[in-house]
């Protein structure tokens, strides 16, 4: 790859400026100052700019818990989780499954689309889980409705969900879905009506093994990342 292209890819800085770092003699490769922009950077070279190392451009993955209020988007026009993310790599990062705007919870953002394509794919049936404030009680049969796999009246299947009551009218809801407002069409078919949703996991990938509070982010490794996918 190309030296100019090397360092704006790992956003250093525009192509146009990286250019001038580079005619100015403050770009090394291996200890040795590399003045011409279309030097060819190897697999295993070590650049830096001002003696300070550069990683090369790598997928990112990054854990959010969502507040409220935002779109899981980069809307112009709404507030937007993307806000929040203070990341070089912020333009060409996406979310591997969103969450409405009244939603909140767990969120994955990537560059990497091939994961982002896993985590959202049915038929990777990663689990989903959400925790749900109802009006009422949940009953036995309504339990049983989700674990057999809901028809709605136009026509759209979903797979069996699975639900277990807890505490003050709160209620986990699992999925390997995910289709478009899946888990308040579910709440609705059972006759219910939701005051909260919050994500909590995707695969084995645990919002509370986080500790952020709403709002904040966390960028993990690939090996971390790929609970989601277990």
């Amino acid at each position: 790859m190309r030296l100019d292209k090397f360092l704006s890819n790992a956003k250093v800085g525009s192509r146009k400026e990286v250019k001038r770092l580079i005619k100015f003699g403050i770009v090394k490769i291996n200890g040795e100052i590399i003045t011409n922009v279309d030097f060819k950077v190897k697999e295993n070279d070590i650049v830096t700019v001002n003696n300070t190392p550069i990683t090369p451009y790598h997928n990112v993955y990054i854990i959010f818990n969502k507040p409220t209020g935002y779109t899981s988007s980069k809307s112009e026009f709404e507030r937007n989780i993307f806000e929040f993310i203070d990341h070089p790599y912020v333009e060409n990062l996406h979310i591997a499954g969103r969450l409405d705007k009244d939603v909140e919870g767990l969120l994955l953002i990537t560059n990497d689309g091939i994961f982002t394509h896993k985590i959202t794919s049915p038929k990777s049936k990663i689990e989903k889980e959400y925790i749900v404030k109802v009006d009422k009680e949940i009953s036995d049969e309504m339990i049983q409705k989700a674990k057999d796999g809901i028809v709605l009246k136009n026509g759209t299947r979903f797979k069996p969900a699975i639900i277990k009551r807890l505490k003050d009218n709160f209620i986990s809801i699992t999925i390997t879905e995910g289709k478009y407002h899946e888990i308040k069409l579910i709440v609705k078919f059972l006759g219910l009506s939701y005051k909260k949703i919050e994500r909590i996991r995707i695969g084995k990938l645990k919002l509370e093994d986080f500790n952020l509070k709403r709002g904040e982010w966390s960028e993990i490794d690939y090996k971390t990342a790929l609970k989601a996918l277990e």
